[in-house]
């Protein structure tokens, strides 16, 4: 710490939503999207990245705009040629202000509104908001006039209010960037990442670890980080480990804040900020690695793939250690390979690769969702937030855990992110332990598991010396996990994760057995209950 990298800022970086309407014209599909879908919404764009998420999960238009020709075919939009039924999710958040005629039309700011045709099933209503890739109904299947599509496909189009009129155009979208690069290991969203571990810096090594880096690449980002802030995302340059300092008290700052000591602190805080990112995401762990991940990919805000090259040329962890220090890092001295701080990075990188490397996960991002791992607890603290006051409105979704829902869970219903039994299940299933898990519903959760046999039940257990990691905790009402210790993201300790129907999503919490609803049932899966 204290003379980290400064790097300049990329001018005028930020989404569609933040950028002055004359910019909005020239960009809006300057590359629909090629975020994942529940990952859009991670980590700001760079200019040249994506404006929108792709609206569906085909991620190639099929027909796009034709202006009349001589016998006056035209097409005002973008087609994606996809099977019915197939999902379509909004493009970038927004209101919903009409689900009229199979068709759903999403109002975004700056006089932007994106409308999304011909669906099958329409599954939000009038006045909702929703969020950028969230699921809005299934395509559906219409025989355009030449030159549209036939049959399945959807049809995208873009609206603008170009004289701040109220008169909204529909807008043909710059050819200039169409098609973004199809996603991958580097250009991924946060949907399948490994955050699980007893501190930070485990979980910042398994994470790189589950996103495209070996385990000695991982070990040297993470020997750099304890050198720069202890794998602390709230440490402030100067201040003493454990010191968590807010976004909104070093956003001025002219030293380094967060994992890497982003230098000056708003390099990174404000291009959040012009993305609609809240600053309790900012300050968390899982943003600020997801941030860095997507810099060294080159797709930030403020791009470091030059650095990410390097990194990945990296075949041992002392190299690793070397390469992020000087193409990343880039601390004072830097340029000197035998400068001490080297010494220091690759003597912790090796410490990292030690203690963790046994139990990472697979490299390549093999398993990196913790699908099918076998671990309540792993898979747990991978879907939560690390540290509580992840509120209700606006709720700040881990979205690893809304690709979860998805993926392995499948509720649907009232608020199913802060569902606490929504939670427990998706934890269950996704891990592979109980796959047959009850989705929803803390009374049939209970009657599940006292009725399965695969399950151990204690009615009038009272003390944390009784349990075993893993235990379901429920009640009519409410269930959560009992995790063991773990040190959060604020560096405190914690022992049990849990969701709250309306008020909070999945996130860090303290273990207890009774509360204004009675004293709680513990379920402790037997050794031979998993499910294949």
């Amino acid at each position: 710490m204290g003379d980290s990298k400064a790097l300049p800022i990329v001018g005028g970086v930020m989404l569609v939503l933040v950028l002055p309407l004359i910019v909005v014209v020239a960009l809006i599909v300057g590359g629909l999207a090629s975020m994942d879908t529940a990952a859009a919404q991670c980590v700001p764009s760079e200019t040249e990245g994506a404006t929108f998420a792709w609206p569906t999960d085909r991620h190639e238009i099929d027909q796009g705009w034709s202006d009349p020709d001589s016998e006056g075919n035209s097409h005002s939009g973008v087609d994606f040629e996809i099977d019915e039924g197939k999902k379509v999710y909004a493009g970038e958040d927004g209101e919903i202000v009409s689900t009229a005629d199979r068709q759903v039309r999403i109002k975004h700011d700056r006089g932007v509104e994106t409308r999304y045709k011909y669906l099958k099933d329409i599954s939000v209503r009038n006045g909702q908001t929703v969020k950028r890739g969230d699921p809005i109904g299934t395509v559906g299947s219409e025989d355009e006039s030449t030159p549209g599509l036939t049959g399945a496909h959807l049809h995208f189009e873009l609206w603008i209010d170009k004289e701040n009129d109220g008169n909204l155009v529909n807008t043909e979208p710059e050819e200039d960037n169409l098609f973004g690069d199809e996603g991958g290991a580097d250009s991924g969203g946060c949907g399948c990442s490994d955050l699980s571990g007893s501190n930070n810096q485990q979980k910042a090594f398994n994470y790189f670890a589950s996103n495209g880096y070996t385990k000695e690449q991982a070990a040297g980002i993470v020997g750099n980080m304890i050198h720069e802030s202890g794998v602390e995302p709230g440490r402030k340059e100067g201040t003493a480990p454990g010191t968590v300092t807010n976004p909104s008290d070093v956003v001025e700052f002219s030293g380094g804040w967060g994992i890497v000591q982003w230098t000056p602190a708003g390099k990174m805080i404000n291009p959040s900020r012009e993305s609609g990112v809240d600053d309790a995401v900012i300050g968390s762990l899982e943003y600020q690695l997801e941030f860095l991940k997507k810099q060294l990919a080159g797709q930030t805000a403020i791009p470091e793939k030059h650095a990410g090259d390097m990194l990945k040329q990296a075949r041992t962890v002392e190299d690793a250690a070397v390469a992020f220090g000087r193409y990343y890092e880039r601390f004072l001295g830097s340029d000197n390979l035998n400068h001490e701080r080297y010494t220091q990075r690759k003597t912790a990188a090796r410490e990292v690769l030690e203690t963790f490397g046994g139990t990472a996960p697979s490299e390549g991002g093999a398993g990196a969702c913790g699908a099918g791992n076998g671990d309540i607890v792993r898979t747990a603290l991978q879907l939560a937030w690390d540290t509580p006051n992840h509120g209700h409105n606006p709720k700040p979704i881990n979205p690893t855990y809304a690709q979860a829902v998805e993926d392995h869970n499948g509720s649907s219903g009232d608020d199913v992110l802060t569902d606490c039994g929504v939670f427990v299940a998706t934890v269950m299933r996704m891990s592979g332990v109980d796959k047959d898990y009850a989705p929803r519903g803390t009374t049939v959760q209970m009657e599940y598991l006292r009725s399965s046999g695969k399950y151990d039940i204690f009615d009038n257990l009272n003390n944390e010396g009784q349990l075993k990691p893993g235990d379901i905790f429920i009640i009519d009402g409410h269930t959560y996990l009992y995790t063991g210790n773990y040190e959060g993201g604020d560096g405190r300790t914690y022992n049990a994760a849990s969701a709250s129907l309306h008020g909070h999503v999945p996130e860090a919490s303290h273990v207890y057995f009774s509360d204004d609803r009675g004293h709680y049932t513990v379920a402790r899966l037997k050794q031979s209950g998993a499910s294949d």
